[in-house]
């Protein structure tokens, strides 16, 4: 296993405005927070970015909210998203790293959108792990639960005229073919208090022909609550291709072993994948 990943990226401006500007996944987390809000409640939004989804909480009957956020710049931003829209007596911005943070107060809901495909890159579990010493005894998390799968995949490896020799991308390309059955290897459950901070997981995948495959590829879905579940969107959850050491060659109707190993909020060169039949 990898060596615990640092919980200091900060995404760049340009990337946290995506997650503004992508509408279907802002509007389901706006749906989310108003199906699990209470007035009175003291909310915190870690990894707050823009501060929207702090926003729609404090409209929403919040009494206060408390914006958790890394990058100097939204912190800014977010005050000011407070101010026009006609809450900033209700929220309370803290420029601070949201796995190390000290609170003076109780939480009834952590909202944490700090999501990628297979809990790659972000301290998603890191971040509630550690707000976890302030809930109340019935606190809520939005998310409440995460899921990702794993495929093998034939990857194109040849663009532009050129044979292009890559470790991971977030996407897949037109020749791509999925070769195998789809087997989930993750549940994060955010509302455990025993929610690991790594995954080690082998699970089967069914060949669906015989031919080479060089890489795995992952996808992810998160219940932000048990009836509203968030997959690919514009910008949230892109698939996630990572290439094997080694190619294998599978054969058809044949069950394969995928075994993924790695430190949540670790980069994908930091996954340990083996993929080998199943005996």
């Amino acid at each position: 296993m990898a060596e615990k990943p640092s919980t200091s990226v900060q995404f760049t401006p340009y990337e946290i405005s995506l997650c503004l500007y992508d509408v279907e996944r802002t509007r389901l987390w706006k749906e989310a927070i108003e199906d699990v809000v209470r007035p009175g409640d003291r909310v915190v939004d870690a990894g707050a970015g823009t501060g929207i989804l702090g926003v729609f909480a404090a409209l929403d009957g919040a009494e206060k909210v408390t914006s958790i956020e890394l990058h100097p710049r939204f912190c800014k931003l977010i005050e000011n998203l407070a101010a026009r829209n006609g809450v900033a007596d209700k929220i309370k911005v803290v420029h601070a790293d949201a796995t190390a943070v000290q609170l003076n107060h109780e939480i009834d809901l952590l909202i944490c959108e700090l999501l990628c495909t297979g809990q790659f890159f972000e301290p998603e579990v890191q971040v509630v792990n550690h707000l976890r010493q302030f809930f109340k005894p019935q606190a809520q998390v939005i998310p409440r639960r995460v899921e990702s799968f794993v495929q093998l995949l034939d990857a194109q490896e040849e663009l532009y005229g050129v044979q292009i020799d890559v470790d991971s991308r977030s996407m897949l390309l037109a020749n791509d073919e999925t070769v195998s059955t789809r087997a989930r290897y993750d549940v994060i459950d955010l509302m455990s208090p025993d929610q690991a901070e790594q995954v080690d997981s082998t699970v089967r995948v069914l060949a669906r022909k015989s031919q080479s495959a060089d890489a795995v590829v992952i996808t992810s879905r998160a219940f932000l609550t048990e009836g509203l579940v968030t997959e690919r969107t514009r910008f949230l959850y892109n698939p996630e291709v990572i290439f094997l050491k080694e190619p294998i060659f599978i054969e058809k109707d044949h069950w394969y072993e995928v075994r993924l190993a790695y430190a949540y909020g670790a980069d994908t060169l930091d996954a340990e994948i083996t993929v080998k039949p199943c005996p």
